[in-house]
Order: C-alpha cells, then sequence, then structure tokens
C-alpha cells in the first residue's frame, strides 16, 4: 500500500513538483521559502547573532593608557591592554561558542608570548641568525672546557 502524497503547500509536495518536473504551485513555492528561512536561521546563525547583540550591549570602557614623555603609547601597555581585552572575549566566548574560544585562546598566548619576550623572561631568538646562536653555544663549550682544565 502507497503513502499517501503530501499536501500542496508543504516542502515535500514542493519537492515532489521537482522531482515530477511539474509546475510548482504558489503554495508549494511559499512551503519552500519558508523552508529556506528556517534552514538559514540555524542555530549555528541565531548563536552567532546572540553574540553579536550581546558585544553591542557590552558597555565599552576605554581607560587611558600610560604615555612616555613623548607622548607615545609603550608596546608593552599595549600587549597588557590587548591580554584584558582578549580574556574578557575569551569569557564571553566560552559559554556562547567554544569552537570561536580555541582561536581567542590562541591569540591570547601570542600576546603572552610576545609580552614575555618584552620582559626579558622568555629565551627567544626572532632576530637572531644561526651564525650567532653557533658562536654562542661555541663560546660556552670552550668556557666550560677551560673550567674543566682549570679543576683538574
Amino acid at each position: 500500500m502507497a503513502r499517501p502524497k503530501a499536501p500542496c503547500g508543504t516542502y515535500a509536495a514542493y519537492r515532489r513538483h521537482l522531482r515530477e518536473k511539474s509546475p510548482v504551485c504558489d503554495a508549494c513555492r511559499d512551503a519552500k521559502r519558508a523552508n529556506s528561512r528556517e534552514r538559514s536561521n540555524s542555530a549555528e546563525v541565531r548563536r552567532e547573532k546572540q553574540v553579536a547583540r550581546e558585544a553591542e550591549k557590552a558597555p565599552v570602557v576605554v581607560e587611558p593608557v600610560p604615555t612616555t614623555p613623548e607622548g607615545h603609547v609603550s608596546r608593552l601597555e599595549t600587549l597588557r591592554e590587548m591580554l584584558e581585552q582578549s580574556r574578557s572575549v575569551v569569557a564571553a566566548l566560552t559559554t556562547s561558542d567554544p569552537t570561536r574560544a580555541y582561536l581567542a585562546l590562541r591569540e591570547q598566548r601570542e600576546i603572552l608570548r610576545e609580552i614575555s619576550e618584552i620582559q626579558g623572561n622568555g629565551q627567544s631568538t626572532k632576530g637572531v641568525t644561526l651564525e650567532d646562536q653557533l658562536a654562542a653555544a661555541r663560546a660556552e663549550r670552550e668556557q666550560r672546557e677551560a673550567a674543566r682544565a682549570a679543576g683538574a
């Protein structure tokens, strides 16, 4: 026994019109439009819209950034400000969109790395040539050998 056909005015009937290559009636065309609207309003789209609305509502507090006597803003202060903004973004994204929070966390790690380089905490080799690194390693080895020879 065959299943009854979907009545006109439904998305299934619209698909049947296409499959049978018959003219699509207005009711089925309207059902197709409604279906498309619903699909475009998926959970992901709704979540992105919600995040955008929350970002618009959030009060933007701009604190004066310390400047040097010449009026320049230090790179370290700029990075610290970026880090604070990144932390608030990550906190908001963790609850609303965890997949995007991962990208914000990567950016946060990059900011922290730059801050540690500026403060001298990191052992960065950025800007140092291989020749310089080899010369430093040879000098360290010669110092160790000299200390060993002096102690023996």
